[in-house]
């Protein structure tokens, strides 16, 4: 499709107006934009209730440039309409530096008239000129005998010819070189890096590390001293004190009851031996008790005494019978509590008194509370281990950025761990450049400091992590592209022999390298003769 191009005069217009390939959503609706410059832009057919001239609109503004689209926001303001054409035209009021620096570019381009279509080019270059004769001019030299022909034009042949090789060689060699081959300087030796926040606030102690020292996997290599933990490490500490003082009390106390209970199981013993003895006294009484009565109911019957005694030494006896049972049960009594309440309480006689089951239970109890003291010490000190920086993988220390004592937050780079045994080659290329760059192509690494050339492959490019911007918008997601010169595209090379490069101290991290790529072609028609010329070949 032909690009036109509109001029007008200076005192009209401050830009020029293209009809290149421009595409508006705005209003809910996608139009391609009848002409635009970097002014402003004009829609014809506008779907929907046409808006009033001064109203602000959002809208997004699609380039098809180099390819693939070029998407970016802007907001423009209402300047003129037609009602019956349906013609809106808009005047930009919001519009990014980077976003008008392209737009300039494209229409720059289209100016000059770098940028056209290929039929255009075909048309230009199929236009009828005269032929000429391809034969030669008569040269009557050739008729000449060699001896006759002048030494001097001998010479300045020879060194037109060797000059026509000359230039033809380096012409040849500047083609070969732009066509074929793609040098980029701005590469780099790089190897895995970690980089290591806190995870708490606190002081570092660095110990006795520096910057370019060794280490291996699982070395400290920073201790995190996190104030508000060592308090609480401190306080658990003393908690555990606590408790044991606390156990050794209450072990005293248990000590102290069990003496107490064995006087008063000695004072059992005794009160029990003293019932029995009553009970014995009481039980000879009662003999007596019987043969007096037994003594007075014979004297009643031969009539030698009264009714009266005899039934006062009846009630006698049965006085002396219900003591001795009395006696008997408290007997039992004392037996079976002591029995059952050995070592834990005492009957006084009325109630059961002794607090060593409680006292036990007490121990118990703060034997557990110890435990529970120490395991939540232990865990405050497993959590100030974990704070201490360890170097992940055998390596070397890059950068240190606090000094020691020195205060960090919580996410701040306290350490750089390079893995110094793992190396490849990081080139950073332009939008142009990373077009003709292809996954596993054989590239040649010169490494300018060493004087040494290498082999490498190419295996992973990434043009979008440094290009683009992603947009987190819900309503608007998409891309904000940055300036086509910048070196934004990053391409990973790896060595096609490793084991020439394990020397970290002579391939460090950070020296230049001068990569030499195989160009690709980026016409679809250019690259499918120069696959058939290949595979001819």
């Amino acid at each position: 499709m032909a690009v036109k191009i509109k001029r007008e005069r200076p005192d009209q217009r401050r830009h020029h107006r293209v009809t290149a390939p421009m595409y508006v959503h705005v209003g809910g609706q996608k139009y391609r934009a009848a002409d635009w410059s970097l002014g402003g832009l004009r829609i014809d057919g506008y779907a929907g209730e046409l808006p009033t001239i001064g109203a602000e609109l959002p809208c997004q503004l699609t380039l098809p440039f180099q390819g693939f689209d070029v998407t970016f926001d802007a907001k423009a303001e209402v300047v003129r309409l037609e009602a019956e054409s349906r013609m809106v035209a808009f005047r930009y009021t919001e519009l990014g530096e980077r976003e008008r620096e392209l737009m300039s570019h494209f229409i720059e381009e289209l100016v000059r008239g770098t940028m056209v279509d290929v039929e255009d080019t075909i048309q230009r270059i199929d236009v009828p000129v005269t032929p000429a004769s391809l034969q030669p001019d008569a040269s009557p030299a050739k008729a000449l005998p060699t001896r006759r022909r002048p030494a001097r034009a001998l010479v300045m042949s020879a060194v037109y010819a060797v000059l026509g090789f000359i230039v033809f060689g380096y012409t040849g060699l500047l083609l070969y070189t732009n066509f074929y081959r793609l040098e980029v300087q701005t590469a780099v030796i790089a190897s895995p890096v970690e980089t290591v926040a806190s995870q708490a606030e606190g002081r570092i102690k660095i110990g006795g590390l520096k910057p370019g020292d060794p280490v291996r996997a699982g070395d400290t290599i920073v201790t995190l001293v996190d104030n508000q933990l060592e308090r609480e490490i401190e306080l658990a500490d003393i908690a555990v004190k606590e408790q044991k003082a606390k156990l050794i009390f209450m072990k005293r106390r248990q000590a102290d009851e069990l003496e107490r209970l064995q006087s008063f199981a000695a004072i059992d013993l005794k009160g029990a031996e003293q019932i029995r003895i009553e009970i014995d006294g009481l039980t000879s009484q009662l003999h007596l008790a019987e043969a007096q009565l037994a003594r007075l109911t014979s004297l009643q019957k031969k009539g030698f005494t009264t009714d009266t005694k005899v039934d006062e030494a009846h009630k006698a006896v049965i006085a002396l019978r219900h003591a001795i049972e009395g006696k008997r049960v408290e007997l039992r009594s004392r037996v079976e509590i002591a029995g059952a309440n050995v070592g834990k309480r005492h009957y006084n006689g009325t109630n059961l008194v002794g607090e060593i089951g409680q006292i036990e239970a007490q121990v118990r109890l703060a034997e557990h509370e110890i435990q529970l003291a120490h395991q939540k010490f232990l865990a405050l000190a497993n959590h100030r281990a974990r704070l201490a920086v360890t170097a992940p993988f055998d390596g070397t220390v890059l950068e240190l950025p606090h000094v020691d004592n020195g205060h960090v937050r919580r996410g701040d780079v306290i350490a750089i761990i390079e893995q110094r045994t793992k190396r490849h080659v990081l080139a950073f290329l332009n939008q142009d450049e990373v077009m003709r760059v292809g996954i596993g192509d054989d590239v040649t690494l010169f490494v300018a400091a060493l004087s040494e050339s290498l082999k490498g492959r190419v295996v992973s490019i990434d043009r979008t992590s440094g290009f683009i911007t992603e947009q987190n918008s819900r309503q608007n997601p998409g891309y904000r592209w940055r300036g086509p010169v910048d070196r934004s595209a990053k391409v990973t090379i790896a060595f096609e022999d490793p084991a020439r490069v394990t020397d970290p101290e002579r391939y460090r991290s950070g020296l230049p390298v001068i990569v030499v790529f195989p160009q690709r072609s980026t016409s679809s028609l250019f690259a499918s003769i120069r696959g058939r010329i290949d595979r001819a070949m």
